[in-house]
């Protein structure tokens, strides 16, 4: 398998009320230094026996969304990402993050629970004020397949049908 590396030079990050309002959701990503979707391994102890010790079985795996950005609490529209994630802090939004412009079946979608980022900042050394927060998301989230690796299987299904 060759290495290929995902870079996000020109990422998007849309937030939106609706699943169908992300083609026309707010784009946030001018404000964002960071966003990374984590998974969350759940595992349930089975407890020990007589005949064997406790064990673990996985569960299904949670995923949440830490987001960092700079500070911004402009409340004329669009509005800043502070405010917003401040003013919608815990209700269900949709998220929609494409790693790439130049490739933009690439992305992740998925409805996450906003949760308010950081006030305030460093006093007096001129650093911008970072905000932070982590929104979990309500279900897996979806990431379909890559065309070029879709066109792949679809060439590989030929020649084994051949």
């Amino acid at each position: 398998m060759p290495r290929i590396a995902m870079i996000l030079n020109h990422p998007t990050l849309k937030v939106a009320d609706t699943e169908i309002g992300l083609a026309s959701g707010q784009s946030v990503e001018c404000q964002v230094t960071s966003a990374v979707v984590q998974a969350q391994p759940q595992y349930q102890t089975i407890p020990s026996t007589g005949c064997a010790g406790a064990t673990q079985s996985p569960g299904l795996t949670g995923y949440q969304l830490v987001i960092s950005w700079l500070q911004d609490w402009t409340t004329a529209a669009p509005g800043g990402l502070s405010y917003w994630a401040w003013t919608n802090d815990g209700t269900a939004k949709w998220i929609e993050l494409t790693p790439d412009v130049a490739a933009p079946t690439q992305k992740l979608t998925g409805q996450v629970y906003v949760a308010a980022g950081d006030y305030g900042g460093t006093f007096g050394d001129g650093s911008a004020a970072l905000a932070t927060s982590t929104w979990p998301f309500a279900a897996k989230p979806t990431i379909p397949a890559p065309v070029a690796a879709v066109a792949a299987e679809a060439d590989a299904e030929t020649v084994d049908a051949a």
